[in-house]
């Protein structure tokens, strides 16, 4: 049922037109369509969903003496289809259209568009089943060219539509018009949501999108992190001084640009921890943190990949978010937000386009809810020339024991039963391996006689540098424009305080001494039998973060190359995988609710589909859920 429009819409609304028609069941309905100022989309209420209908020149024109306004479904009949539509076959056509687009509803079928072969007779039958489901009108045009889909036709135009949802997390910084090409450039969506709290975000129908590629990613709807680049539109790093500085982007990131030519849709940019530095709820400040809708709501959501771990957590109509690992950006989110996250291996995914924080280790990343579905996204978007070829089977499994050493036994024992799984479908024990103690017995020549954490602590300060200069061309370009240095927030002015005060020789003494134990490890802990091994670590020992308190904990939780630092110094894959609920007492709610605990494999540069693909074969072999839903839990209790 059509039914009046309440939408906030900026720019304010132009005109409104209201058309009413009789539904073959009965009764009248409305519709209120609202025209924008700066063109011609409009939008319109139907069944309790907002639709924008964008306004092309490329609109097919279905002028046929009526200029009744009418929902319209298009289907594509095959040319060797016979010669009569059956209400088998419309029955199977409306099905596949319901279970495979959220952006189709009944209601669409007000009038049907049969499209393609000539000479085709709809029976009775078909008649009548459609006229059941609200039809009115049905016509064959062999000679149109028009997608199959949802539509409305307005003044002889059949216009598409574009599903209105609210981001009621939070998640987006901007979203974006679905393009019409992909070679179009985009362009910011200005729609506030319901409740005027954030933006609404505009959904295209699937079924198009899979009529244009034959992609098994086709119609699959991402967000991207902020800090990767959309032509057209701007990008802010979670800072207003930056936002403020730069143009709209004038290309967008090979890494994306990859997916949307096989046929993804971009619908919004996601928010981040300003420049990437670790962030909790209270210190952002330019913008609003994003809100984890896990357990109590008022949990962290970890960082700096906020925004997508959350809206994956959130949002149904969302098949896989994009942000950036340096160290733990992925991994981290993945774990407070209950999802699945890879940081590839470095060279895997191309980093043109993003914004630089620590370049040798700075790799965008995946998060998702689905582990098959995952894994046909990471295949479409990794570099195949950057994978192993042929990889051999894993020759051990290492338990990361210095990374353990500060969570709970609880939590140590749920990671230790995920093990025991993968021990029994790989054939191979499980080996406790104190990399301290590794190297205590066979130090490199470099570390002089000094312990590991003597050795490699004060290494990890040389990041600073290269995250201060990242940022050298934005601070001149603020003060050239608006005569004072930029406002950043305490946590990030704090690293660049730090990174200012290091020379380029500082650096590089710092990166040679991170060189020689990524060259120690492959020597010594990844030897003989082990050489192709799967690291097994946590990531945080998980415990309520609530969003309201200001951090006192440890950033982070151990010196020296810890758990969220591994896979950028080894160069290979990292994955988090969710395994169980942790329940607690929200003060919050006053209930008992359940936070996400994940377990993260490290593999080998070059290993990661085939870490996913074994990663997969673990949780099937133990019966163990490869999917996450959305919303307070991952799976029910």
């Amino acid at each position: 049922m059509l039914k009046v429009l309440r939408l906030c819409i900026a720019p304010l609304r132009r005109a409104v037109d209201r058309r009413f028609y009789e539904h073959p069941k009965g009764g009248a309905a409305m519709a209120q369509i609202s025209r924008f100022p700066s063109g011609r989309d409009e939008v319109l209420s139907i069944d309790n969903s907002n639709y924008l209908v964008p306004y092309s020149e490329s609109d097919a024109i279905v002028d046929d003496g009526n200029d009744d306004f009418s929902l319209v479904t298009v289907f594509r009949v095959p040319d060797e289809r016979g010669p009569y539509l059956t209400e088998k076959w419309v029955k199977e056509a409306v099905h596949e259209y319901m279970s495979t687009d959220d952006v189709f509803s009944e209601s669409f079928l007000a009038g049907v568009i049969f499209h393609g072969a000539s000479n085709v007779h709809v029976t009775d039958e078909a008649r009548a089943y459609l006229q059941g489901l609200g039809n009115r009108w049905i016509e064959h045009i062999s000679n149109a060219d028009m997608l199959p889909g949802p539509y409305a036709r307005i003044a002889g135009r059949l216009r598409d539509v574009w599903k209105l949802v609210d981001d009621s997390s939070g998640t987006c910084m901007t979203a974006v018009r679905p393009q019409n090409a992909v070679s179009d450039s985009f362009e910011t969506l200005r729609l506030a949501s319901s409740d005027h709290d954030s933006v609404s975000i505009a959904l295209p129908s699937r079924i198009k999108a899979r009529a244009k590629i034959d992609s098994p990613v086709a119609g699959w709807r991402i967000v991207i992190k902020d800090n990767i680049d959309l032509e057209g539109i701007k990008t802010s790093l979670g800072n207003r001084a930056y936002y403020e500085v730069y143009p709209p982007r004038s290309q967008t990131a090979e890494n994306i640009q990859k997916v949307i030519d096989r046929g993804v849709v971009v619908v919004g940019k996601a928010k981040m921890n300003s420049f990437g530095n670790w962030e909790e709820a209270t210190e952002y400040i330019d913008y609003h943190a994003p809100w984890n809708p896990r357990a109590d709501g008022y949990q962290s959501t970890g960082g700096s990949s906020a925004g997508s771990a959350a809206a994956v957590a959130a949002y149904d109509w969302l098949d896989i978010a994009i942000g950036t690992d340096s160290w733990g950006s992925i991994t981290r989110p993945a774990l407070w937000c209950g999802c699945f996250g890879l940081r590839p291996s470095i060279g895997a995914v191309s980093t043109h386009g993003i914004e630089p924080y620590v370049p040798t280790w700075d790799m965008p990343g995946i998060l998702g809810r689905d582990l098959p579905r995952f894994r046909q996204f990471a295949a479409e978007w990794i570099q195949n020339d950057a994978m192993i070829k042929d990889p051999k089977p894993f020759s051990a499994i290492l338990w990361a024991s210095d990374f353990w050493s500060d969570i709970e036994p609880a939590q140590i024992e749920i990671a230790r039963k995920f093990v025991h799984d993968a021990e029994a479908y790989l054939g191979l024990p499980c080996v406790d391996v104190s990399f301290e103690e590794e190297w205590r017995l066979s130090p490199p020549a470099e570390a002089e006689g000094r312990s590991l954490p003597e050795y490699i602590n004060s290494a990890l300060v040389s990041l600073a540098y290269d995250i201060y200069h990242s940022e050298d061309d934005f601070r001149e370009r603020y003060m050239n424009k608006f005569g004072q240095p930029p406002y950043t927030s305490p946590p990030n002015q704090r690293v660049w305080d730090m990174g200012k005060t290091l020379s380029e020789a500082d650096r590089d003494s710092g990166f040679i001494k991170i060189g020689v134990y990524e060259r120690w490890f492959n020597e010594i802990i990844l030897k003989g039998d082990r050489s192709n091994a799967l690291i097994v670590h946590p990531q945080e020992n998980m415990a309520p973060r609530y969003r309201d308190q200001p951090p006192t904990f440890k950033r982070p939780p151990q010196d020296g190359i810890c758990s969220i630092a591994l896979a950028a110094v080894l160069r290979g894959p990292a994955l988090a995988i969710p395994i169980s609920q942790i329940a607690y007492s929200s003060t919050v709610s006053g209930k008992v609710e359940h936070l996400p605990f994940v377990v993260t494999l490290v593999s080998a540069q070059g290993t990661d589909l085939f870490l996913l693909q074994t990663a997969q074969e673990i949780l099937e072999s133990a019966n163990r859920p490869t999917s996450v839903s959305t919303g307070k839990v991952m799976w029910k209790l």
